[in-house]
């Protein structure tokens, strides 16, 4: 790369691992953020997307970098306002507050004439200003316009139709009938939280999904699903059998859930969508949530009328119906490269490994596909720093071809999964295998002391702190024998 200055695009985990990795690379990053701080989506200002009640449905273990490690007494699954500490904790740790221009938009991007690099526009005070870089990493996510389904009727109906991204407390819908459209994630959490409050809470889903809580047998979900060990018992099976293998799992786990939200057959070999919560399974059983497996086809007057020819009145309706990508500042040639479709809520832009896009050198994506955990989006700021600053070479044309077929793939596959990239093991070894950091060493050490702690305990963002190029054994190895003594490995039958 020509120039050693880099933008980043986006305040959020993605933008702060991706300027962590650029100066660990020795490289100069400015990172672009339109808020008044870090934290993107964890803010719990207008910029924000997290409400009061809000924790997360992974432990502290995923959530979070490599080189940051919650401390001991952190809860196992932090509040959302505890994640927007932990970045804010992280970025001023590591110097990244520096790096940053807060209150900043980009508003355009051009390739320079030679194709050494870009030109960034943003807005700042009431005014424009532009700059050169040798590289962009957009960081900005895919939570980006939030997703309100245009239904008939909508302008004349009574009550008050906002979407969960609005949704803070429970307070302003004491007293009123709720419907909330949607039954994953912040669906079903927003419902129970809303139980104790509204007159009547109702939930609406085209499909049924498992809901699985976030402890399994006292340990944290994420820490019993994601291991080298789990993965390889799977790897070379078939995706039916796949799939019958973790609804007979899941089933095992919940039991049969309430109509009409009885999850499918587990013998039936189908694609199993998940959500995790705690309250609203209790919710659904205690009947303080109800629950109707049929979209909405429109309003009339006070009422919605639904898919299967049912109405009912509410005073609010809240669109759990998640979010659109946008990425305004790109030029038609990036658009045209991406393949953009923003509509598409799971696969809306071609990227290899979800991070490069075709013939647009110097521009890279980090945390830009549906699901990203920590680990993978700071190993994509590592690939795409390295890549930046020469010490990693950029993906051979061959390679970034066949990549980028894959995500085309994935984009057309029927039935369509609930995450493009749901193998998160497979993901994240190939990310650390092609940024040097895979502790591979360790793994090929029949005797090492921390190789049962890799193969059978849970895959760590740790892990690749072990090893190669930033490196910090003592810390990392810390980290996982600390997750290790509160959740001690299972005995093998």
């Amino acid at each position: 790369m020509a120039s050693a200055r880099v933008a980043i695009i986006g305040g959020g985990p993605s933008g702060l691992a991706a300027c962590k990795a650029a100066l660990e690379e020795g490289l100069a990053p400015t990172l672009f953020e339109k808020a008044a701080g870090v934290g993107g989506l964890w803010r719990g200002d207008e910029h924000g997307k997290v409400w009061k009640a809000l924790r997360t449905n992974l432990s502290k273990y995923t959530c979070a970098f490599s080189d940051g490690p919650w401390p001991p007494s952190a809860p196992d699954f932090p509040a959302g306002s505890e994640v927007q500490g932990y970045l804010e904790g992280y970025a001023a740790r590591h110097g990244l507050l520096r790096c940053a221009r807060f209150r900043s938009e980009v508003t355009a991007l051009q390739r320079l004439p030679d194709g050494a690099g870009w030109h960034v526009t943003w807005s700042e005070q009431g005014g424009s200003c532009s700059e050169a870089f040798g590289g962009v990493v957009v960081a900005s996510g895919i939570f980006a316009r939030p997703h309100c389904p245009e239904l008939q009727g909508a302008e004349e109906f009574r009550g008050r139709v906002t979407h969960a991204c609005e949704y803070r407390e429970p307070t302003p819908f004491a007293g009123r009938r709720v419907l909330v459209v949607g039954a994953a994630f912040s669906g079903a959490d927003i419902a129970a939280d809303l139980a104790g409050a509204a007159a009547s809470v109702t939930i609406a889903c085209r499909r049924p999904l498992w809901y699985l809580p976030r402890y399994i047998n006292s340990r944290p979900a994420d820490l019993v699903f994601y291991s080298r060990a789990a993965s390889a018992r799977t790897r070379g099976a078939s995706e039916e059998d796949r799939n019958l293998q973790r609804q007979r799992f899941f089933a095992g786990l919940v039991g049969q859930l309430p109509e009409p939200l009885a999850a499918p057959d587990p013998e039936r070999g189908e694609l199993p969508f998940v959500t995790i919560t705690d309250s609203f399974l209790d919710s659904l059983r205690a009947g303080t949530v109800r629950a109707r497996v049929a979209g909405v086809e429109h309003f009339r007057g006070s009422s919605v009328v639904f898919s299967d020819g049912t109405s009912e009145d509410f005073d609010d309706v809240i669109l759990a119906t998640g979010y659109r990508l946008e990425l305004p500042f790109l030029p038609p040639e990036a658009r045209d490269a991406l393949e953009l479709r923003p509509e598409d809520g799971l696969q809306p832009a071609i990227l290899h490994e979800a991070v490069w896009p075709r013939g647009l050198a110097g521009l890279a994506f980090v945390g830009l596909y549906r699901g990203p955990y920590f680990a993978a989006m700071e190993l994509q700021a590592r690939w795409v720093c390295g890549v930046f600053s020469g010490r990693l070479p950029a993906p051979a044309p061959e390679e970034l071809a066949a990549g980028l077929e894959v995500e085309r793939q994935i984009r057309e596959q029927r039935p369509r999964p609930q995450f493009p990239h749901g193998d998160y093991v497979g993901m994240v070894e190939a990310l650390a295998q092609r940024v040097g950091v895979h502790p591979g060493e360790i793994l090929g050490e029949e005797a090492h002391p921390l190789r049962p702690l890799l193969v059978d305990g849970p895959l760590l963002p740790f892990h690749f702190r072990l090893s190669g190029f930033g490196a910090q054994p003592e810390a990392a190895e810390a980290a996982i024998r600390e997750c290790a003594a509160k959740f001690p490995l299972q005995p093998k039958p």
